[in-house]
């Protein structure tokens, strides 16, 4: 049978199946809140409504299960547009955009809107740079792509070494985000949280790969959507009278600004605060609308240029162009990841804007005894500190202390909704950093295991090579649990500095090799070298005397070694020979917009080679 006649046609009852499990899920915050009427306590509502997704997830990843190589590298290249889709937005978003993009919007206003926009305008850069290509390539990962493009296995090593550092700290970023969730609602300390985040999201690369992580994870991503809509839109109602907060939150900003006003709350010039809120609780001192406030025009653009670069070129999205049916498939998957991305990025405004007003549009000294019902409810679950710190008997604005990560799981109780809602919301960004954690893992599993294996023996049998990838699936899960026990991780920042990172080592490298046939290997190597040389440089050596120690400087190092590292490429390539005509034809066969996938013709070739020589 050849490659080109091989079935690759989706389950036909997919939708009927997700239909199924999103009805579960609604139905189990339906009865929650009905128990929790009649008079369960908040601590089983807020277990049950956790845990009980949390094993609808694992039991997919179970039925998910797979010792087919091709299953478990590219889910048997046969996922559905928009089901890739769920998983490619869920990459992006993480549970870092639910929550630390989220709180920087409380804090920062218009100005961390550049990281969302980032995520969106890289989408759409992969989509019309990259994705189509790697699709009609075919590699499983992206160093194998290198490698094929280029005929070299020292770029492929290249690649998978370097790829370790993004992807290894988006997944740390991820498992910390996890992991807090789970201490503030589950009666667990957070590093036995960290723990168990670590170990399942493993057991679901190790049991299914691609493939588990693809069910499981459209899964994740509709509990995720359900749990972020249903609160915001009620909170919506209650506050517009509408249920659509992305259109209706304007009406708000006069109430804002009054209880901004009120709150003491003044313009500030950049550099008064710090570009990027900590997780650490601080005071709300910049104003929602002003512009250009924490973080110049400049900045601003740089964090913008970034993640739109980095999300571009990230090795977990990279490795899921190759799963869907065709190259036209690939195309309108990055068009529906994009379109969820952009809703979410609209979104997460109306989300801070309601949280703001909520808590200060009745603040303005609050007396320390008799605090507000949303206050002890806030402070109870240590997503706020309020202390009388100038002993006049009231709590100002200044003195109430809020937790970045924690506004939406604040917003439910602000508005005094049914704490099943915030158990709901908790559970939400818990799948979704659960889907990102799992995709990062298994692109470092899979890379270290198909890339580094692969190239010691070209012919790896099936069993020893899903054992390979097991194997570093687990030691990965292993090591990054161990680095959050001995390290002290900022989500946001932790993704700012790795998606500088993708977008400085393998952005320039991804555009030659995909667009300039004339990039020649040492050309490629180059680029790679001098991008994650100059970051890495930028940010250790430099960091010391001040160049990259803020998140604006990180961002602007990455753009200086992007563009560094693009003429590396250019002029190494034109200094050596020019590349040998196999290259030339693999990159004309590579522009093709149809066809069967190139790595499937080479690997039906190599079986028929096999067959004839037995």
């Amino acid at each position: 049978m050849t490659a080109q006649s091989r079935q690759r046609t989706p389950n036909p009852h997919l939708g009927a199946y997700y239909g199924i499990a999103a009805s579960a899920f609604a139905s189990l915050v339906v009865l929650l809140a009905m128990a929790e009427q009649l008079g369960w306590s908040d601590g089983s509502v807020a277990r049950l409504m956790i845990l009980l997704p949390v094993l609808l997830y694992l039991a997919i990843a179970v039925a998910a299960r797979t010792l087919d190589v091709e299953d478990f590298f590219t889910s048997g290249r046969r996922v559905p547009q928009v089901y890739n889709a769920f998983l490619l937005a869920a990459i992006t978003v993480g549970g870092t955009g639910f929550f630390a993009y989220t709180g920087a919007i409380f804090f920062l206003g218009f100005d961390a809107l550049a990281i969302g926009l980032g995520w969106t305008c890289g989408l759409l850069l992969s989509g019309v740079l990259f994705v189509p290509y790697l699709r009609r390539a075919g590699a499983y990962t992206l160093p194998a792509f290198l490698a094929q493009r280029f005929r070299s296995h020292e770029i492929r090593l290249a690649a998978s070494a370097l790829q370790v550092v993004p992807t290894a700290l988006l997944l740390a970023a991820e498992i910390n985000i996890a992991a807090t969730v789970a201490a503030i609602f589950l009666p667990t300390s957070y590093w036995v949280a960290v723990l168990l985040i670590a170990v399942l999201v493993a057991a679901t690369g190790i049991l299914g790969g691609m493939r588990a992580l693809t069910w499981s994870g459209s899964a994740q991503f509709i509990a995720g959507a359900i749990g972020l809509a249903v609160p915001l839109i009620v909170v919506s109602v209650l506050l517009t009278n509408l249920p659509a907060p992305q259109f209706t939150y304007g009406e708000m900003f006069g109430s804002l600004q009054g209880a901004e006003t009120a709150a003491g709350m003044s313009p500030v010039a950049p550099g008064d605060i710090g570009a990027l809120p900590a997780p650490e609780p601080m005071a709300a001192v910049k104003p929602f609308l002003q512009s250009f406030g924490a973080i110049t025009e400049r900045g601003f653009f740089a964090l913008f240029f970034c993640f739109a670069l980095g999300t571009a070129a990230l090795p977990s999205l990279i490795a899921r162009s190759g799963v869907t049916c065709s190259v036209a498939d690939q195309r309108r998957s990055t068009a529906w990841a994009l379109l969820l991305v952009a809703v979410f990025v609209i979104t997460a405004p109306s989300l801070a804007a309601f949280a703001k007003v909520l808590m200060f549009r009745d603040m303005a000294l609050i007396p320390t005894e008799g605090l507000p019902a949303w206050l002890s409810s806030l402070s109870l679950g240590q997503l706020v500190q309020a202390s009388d710190l100038n002993g006049d008997g009231t709590i100002g604005a200044g003195e109430l202390l809020i937790s970045r990560d924690g506004i939406a799981l604040a917003l439910p109780i602000l508005a005094e909704l049914p704490y099943v809602l915030t158990a709901l919301m908790a559970a939400a960004g818990l799948a979704i950093a659960l889907a990102a954690a799992g995709s990062h893992l298994f692109t470092l599993g899979a890379s270290l295991a198909d890339d580094v294996y692969g190239t010691l023996d070209p012919k790896p049998i099936v069993l020893p090579r899903l054992m390979a990838a097991w194997a570093v699936i687990a030691a990965c899960a292993f090591l990054v649990a161990v680095y959050l026990f001995i390290a002290e991780v900022d989500a946001l920042h932790t993704a700012v500095t790795a998606f500088a990172f993708a977008a400085a080592t393998f952005f320039p490298v991804l555009l030659l090799a995909i667009w300039w046939p004339r990039c020649t290997t040492r050309g490629a190597l180059a680029s790679l070298a001098t991008g994650f040389g100059i970051l890495f440089l930028a940010l250790t050596v430099g960091g010391l005397f001040g160049v990259a120690e803020t998140a604006v400087g990180t961002a602007m190092s990455c753009l200086v070694a992007v563009v560094l590292a693009f003429a590396a490429g250019v002029g190494v390539s034109l200094y050596g020979p020019e590349p040998e005509s196999p290259d030339t034809a693999y990159y004309e066969e590579m522009r093709k917009p149809d066809g069967e996938t190139m790595f499937d013709q080479a690997q039906a070739r190599a079986a028929t080679a096999s067959s004839e020589e037995d």
